[in-house]
C-alpha cells in the first residue's frame, strides 16, 4: 500500500500550491476515468505542473488517487456531517432524519460535477487498492455513527447481524438515487434537487426505515 507524505514534508508555500493544485486537477479526471485510465502527464498538465511532482508529493500515482480521495472525504464530511454534537443528543427520531437527509445531500444535488461522492461511488463500483485505505479513513467512522443512530431507534440493543442488516438498509434507500439516477430519470422518477425537496425524501426514508427498524 503506497503511502501519502504528511503536509509537514510540503515545504515552502511555493511547492504546498503545487500540491494543492494536483490534487484539484485529478479530482474530476479520476472521478470521471477512473484510477487506471487517467494519465499523470494530463493531471500535471492541468495543473501547470511537472510530472516529476506527482512523485515528489504522493510518491505514486496511487499515492495522489489516495491524497484526492481523502480531500474530497474530509469536504464531504464537513458540508454533510451525519452527526453533530447537538444532534447527537437529540431524539433518536431527529437523529434518523438529519443522518438520512445528510447522506442524500451528499450523494444529490443541482451539479453532479461538484459532488463530493463521485470518486468514492466510482471506488465502490470500481476498486483498486485504494478501497482499505477509504474504509479506514472514512467510511468506518462513518458506518459507526449510522449504526449508533439505527441503535438509538430500535430502543434496545441489537444482535450484530440484525444491525447490521438495519443499516444497510437505511444507507441504501439513499444511496439508489444517485447510483440509478439515470435509470430512475428515464422511468420518470423526479429526483429532489433543492433542500426543500431532499428534506421532502428524507422524511419518507426515515419514516420509512423508523417504521421499519422499530417493526423487526
Amino acid at each position: 500500500m503506497y503511502r501519502i507524505r504528511p503536509l509537514a514534508s510540503v515545504g515552502t508555500d511555493s511547492s504546498g500550491a503545487t500540491r494543492a493544485a494536483l490534487i484539484s486537477a485529478a479530482s474530476p479526471l479520476f472521478a470521471d476515468l477512473g484510477f487506471e485510465a487517467t494519465r499523470i502527464r494530463d493531471i500535471a498538465d492541468k495543473a501547470g505542473a511537472n510530472v516529476a511532482a506527482i512523485n515528489y508529493h504522493f510518491g505514486s500515482k496511487m499515492g495522489l488517487y489516495q491524497a484526492v480521495l481523502k480531500s474530497q472525504s474530509e469536504q464531504m464530511i464537513a458540508n454533510f456531517p451525519l452527526q453533530t454534537p447537538e444532534v447527537e443528543l437529540a431524539a433518536p427520531e431527529e437523529r434518523l432524519h438529519w443522518l438520512v437527509k445528510s447522506i442524500l445531500r451528499r450523494v444529490l444535488g443541482s451539479n453532479e460535477k461538484d459532488r463530493p461522492t463521485r470518486m468514492c461511488v466510482r471506488e465502490f463500483v470500481e476498486p483498486t487498492e485504494a478501497l482499505d485505505y477509504l474504509v479506514k479513513e472514512t467510511v468506518a467512522a462513518q458506518h459507526e455513527i449510522t449504526r449508533s443512530v439505527v441503535t438509538a431507534v430500535a430502543g434496545r440493543e441489537l444482535q450484530e447481524d440484525e444491525l447490521s442488516r438495519h443499516a444497510i438498509s437505511l444507507v441504501s434507500q439513499c444511496i439508489y438515487y444517485g447510483l440509478a439516477e439515470p435509470m430512475l430519470t428515464r422511468l420518470g422518477v423526479k429526483i429532489p434537487r433543492t433542500e426543500d425537496e431532499i428534506d421532502v425524501l428524507a422524511t419518507h426514508i426515515a419514516h420509512f426505515s423508523l417504521a421499519g427498524i422499530r417493526a423487526a
